[in-house]
């Protein structure tokens, strides 16, 4: 398979093509080096869908998700090497006492911990940014997942698996940094299939939940829109690719699906 994030999807019996783009949610400029290729394809499709449509987003309901349990707080989880860790980069890198951080959920401290790990040079993410160009250009915006269904998810990840991440991001901080400078790297270049395989790494025991199940829901709501009307489609790069990826699962009902490959970009190198 090339390398590519931007996808022609063209059904088997004719009709309208429709588009599917690997996304990073970030603000970095690193990753919009694929944002003029994709606003040129948007324009000529009638509806536009991420993950969910972020009109439906509820942060009171995901505050509510994101709860440390009843009468503990976040010093009391992590081991003590893991605490002192986090109130040097507290201060060192987000410029806050940790003290702030104890009666946050271990998913919301990793956040923001990674985030600064990353640039915030555009006002909005490279999702967010697609989103208002479709809407701005009168698109009708959905999305292939419900914002309840990425809420459920949520929920169903074990809490000791947020502690868990959030202990190993405390002792490979650097490591981290590194890592993320390779994935821009393959995001650039279009490499879905490193993207893939970072993107199962992190899910780790959890690559049912927040991978093929999620697959499965978006292909299945993707080819329902796209048989009627064209479809420009933004996920999460890790989620093209694979044997249960949304590229495999759209061939595998009859769609075509060809790579469209930019001058301005060095991907299929």
């Amino acid at each position: 398979m090339k390398n590519s994030l931007l996808w022609v999807i063209s059904p088997k019996d004719g009709g309208p093509d429709s588009y599917l783009f690997g996304t990073m949610h970030v603000r970095d400029l690193r990753a919009f080096e694929w944002l003029e290729p994709a606003i040129h394809c948007l324009e000529n499709c009638a509806v536009f869908a991420t993950e969910f449509d972020f009109s439906d987003t509820d942060s009171a309901a995901v505050a509510t998700v994101l709860k440390l349990p009843p009468d503990v707080t976040l010093d009391q989880l992590l081991k003590p090497g893991a605490w002192k860790n986090l109130e040097f980069y507290c201060q060192k890198k987000l410029k806050v006492p940790a003290e702030h951080m104890r009666f946050l959920h271990p998913m919301t401290v990793t956040m923001a911990l990674t985030n600064d790990l990353v640039a915030s040079e555009a006002t909005l993410s490279l999702d967010e940014t697609l989103w208002e160009q479709a809407r701005a250009l009168g698109k009708r915006t959905t999305g292939v997942e419900t914002f309840e269904e990425q809420l459920e998810t949520l929920k169903r990840i074990p809490f000791e698996l947020h502690l868990k991440n959030l202990s190993w991001l405390l002792k490979n901080y650097s490591r981290q940094k590194s890592r993320l400078k390779k994935m821009f790297r393959w995001y650039r270049t279009g490499n879905i299939r490193q993207l893939y395989r970072a993107a199962k790494k992190d899910a780790k025991g959890m690559r049912k939940l927040l991978l093929y199940e999620r697959n499965a829901i978006m292909a299945r709501r993707f080819i329902e829109i796209a048989l009627q009307e064209s479809l420009f489609c933004a996920v999460g790069a890790g989620h093209l690719y694979g044997r249960k990826g949304l590229l495999r699962l759209l061939k595998k009902e009859g769609f075509s699906v060809k790579p469209v490959i930019p001058d301005t970009t060095t991907a299929g190198v």
